[in-house]
């Protein structure tokens, strides 16, 4: 049985992504990594924006993927890649707005692909085919959220075979409230819930928000500080925000996620749950976690840059 390496978000850290891969026994043979035990890494998504080396990390993410050493999933950094870059034909614009916000966000990659529009444009139709989920025997992976329903729709509804990202997915996701919409945004960025009125946040980027992510992983949600991303210091005490899910997530095969940013070394909250993004496009850490096929999930199988 396939043992199995997966990888949170890397950002464009090609330089820190050799190293980790190095560090777990993969050696580069013709230009692809690969592990002499037949080994395979499984990406958790958020490959671009930010980092020096976007292209490069593309270049070694899809060709492991090509040549069977790894799996990928989609990140919310590509999907937002496809919906900037993709013509909205029935409303004008494109799928995902061209404000100084989304820009700067896209800017790095934008400017690293400058002298390579075509290669840019293979790397987005292959963005456009990943799949927003896997399934292994032992352990499922997912960029940001495991939520069963959304799971079951994109099941029926999510074709990465047949285009994936097609334009008419696009439109049926893009419709606010629409199944298809919570289906895509939710397992892409996670849950969100509203703030009590009055209570405001500033996220990662300086941008002022009215609405928090959700810690559906937490083993405990007794207040605001166990239950939500980036709680200001003073509101940490108050109760968790009206409506919000306060149930534990469990699971029989854990699952292992990307997109939030925590600090410090990697830790396990909840066996059934494990996020690996430890913010190395924020002077953090890259993090693997080493799953073999007889397993018991334990933090000693964090392996780290």
């Amino acid at each position: 049985m396939t043992n199995y390496d997966i990888i949170g978000d890397i950002h464009g850290h090609a330089d820190t992504l050799e190293r980790l891969l190095v560090k777990l026994g993969y050696q580069r043979v013709s230009g692809i990594y690969k592990h002499p035990e037949g080994r395979q890494v499984v990406y958790v998504g958020d490959f671009i924006d930010r980092g020096p080396k976007i292209r490069e990390t593309l270049h070694i993410v899809r060709n492991m993927v090509e040549a069977g050493s790894a799996h990928a999933v989609m990140g919310n950094h590509e999907y937002n890649a496809v919906c900037f870059h993709t013509p909205h034909k029935e409303e004008g614009g494109f799928f995902r707005s061209h404000t100084v916000k989304e820009i700067e966000q896209h800017l790095e990659t934008l400017r690293q692909f400058k002298d390579f529009p075509d290669e840019w444009e293979s790397f987005l139709s292959w963005f456009q085919t990943l799949p927003m989920f896997l399934e292994f025997p032992a352990f499922n992976v997912v960029h940001s959220y495991w939520n069963p329903s959304h799971i079951t729709w994109l099941k029926e509804n999510y074709k990465p075979a047949l285009g994936g990202l097609t334009g008419s997915f696009l439109s049926e996701s893009s419709i606010k409230n629409s199944q298809a919409f919570k289906a895509v945004e939710e397992t892409l960025k996670g849950p969100e819930i509203a703030l009590p009125e009055g209570v405001f946040m500033v996220d990662k980027e300086g941008h002022v928000r009215s609405e928090c992510r959700l810690k559906w992983w937490a083993s405990t949600k007794n207040n605001m500080g166990e239950g939500v991303m980036e709680c200001p210091e003073t509101e940490r005490s108050y109760p968790m925000p009206p409506g919000s899910d306060l149930s534990i997530y469990t699971a029989e095969k854990p699952v292992f996620f990307g997109h939030y940013w925590l600090k410090g070394n990697p830790e396990i909250e909840n066996k059934s749950a494990i996020c690996l993004d430890y913010s190395v496009a924020k002077h953090g850490k890259l993090v693997a976690y080493r799953f073999d096929a007889e397993h018991n999930i334990d933090s000693k199988n964090f392996i780290f840059i």
